[in-house]
């Protein structure tokens, strides 16, 4: 699915995770979450944000 996804993108793994466990378990929500925000906010602005 990956590498069928248009850019940009960004694979992170965080092991020891299982699926359930982004649901409610502060170690894995919280490492994805520090990982999804900035992504999302570069990617998915309505203006475009500049680096710097």
């Amino acid at each position: 699915m990956h590498s069928r996804a248009r850019s940009p993108k960004k694979l992170v793994v965080v092991d020891g995770g299982t699926h359930m466990d982004f649901y409610d378990v502060p170690q894995y929500v919280d490492r994805a979450m520090a990982e999804a925000t900035p992504f999302f906010r570069e990617n998915l602005a309505a203006e475009p944000v500049t680096q710097g």
